[in-house]
């Protein structure tokens, strides 16, 4: 079990965790996608909806929430409560029916789930391997190394950082994958165009 997460929020996690799943597919590998918590869904949520497109079955979050805020905010604003016992039990069920499974998650690996309970939590109680997804732009560098850290600080194993490249390209966006690659202890990947995506795929999904 993977868990996808991102350096903030916006950075490409799903179309990382898409492109993934296209790619799987297409070799004929049997693999799925679970969007955990999406919020911000007015009235459809989005995220959830590209994914299910991709693996051809409705796959709903497991909870969602139309304010667009971290999980906990959300369900508190609407007045909805969030079971970290039912997720957990939802992510297990999930994975059964799957050689390989991605769950997304929303925002970074420290938002809160629930109150002080964080995805990174999550990643620890069910020993998640975690993929960072990393938007390539100015203050990449500082982000991406503060969340490899937490995870290795916390015992939770980096399967790799994609480095999501999009829009025009800076000083910052040419140097970045460079400086990462130098400082990092775990694979990173440059996401730059379609075809990167069998670069990274059999290096992370091993046959």
């Amino acid at each position: 079990m993977i868990l996808v997460t991102g350096t903030d929020t916006g950075v490409g996690k799903t179309f990382v965790t898409v492109s993934i799943l296209r790619y799987m597919k297409n070799i004929g590998r049997n693999i799925c996608a679970l969007k955990i918590v999406e919020t911000g869904c007015r009235p459809i949520c989005e995220d959830a909806r590209k994914i299910s497109a991709v693996c051809k079955e409705s796959i709903d979050p497991i909870y969602s929430f139309k304010t667009p805020v971290a999980p906990s905010v959300a369900a508190e604003i609407e007045n909805k409560e969030i079971s970290i016992e039912k997720i957990k039990e939802r992510i297990l069920s999930f994975s059964k029916n799957y050689e390989e499974t991605l769950f997304e998650g929303a925002g970074g690996l420290l938002v809160p789930i629930r109150e002080k309970y964080t995805f990174l939590d999550l990643a620890k109680e069910l020993n998640m391997e975690v993929l960072v997804v990393a938007l390539n732009k100015l203050g990449v560098i500082n982000h991406t190394l503060l969340t490899v850290r937490i995870c290795q600080l916390e015992g939770v194993n980096v399967k790799g950082v994609i480095l999501n490249h999009r829009g025009d390209v800076d000083e910052s966006s040419r140097t970045n994958y460079k400086t990462l690659k130098e400082l990092l202890n775990v694979p990173i990947y440059l996401f730059s165009k379609p075809e990167d995506v069998e670069a990274f795929v059999h290096l992370i999904f091993p046959e």
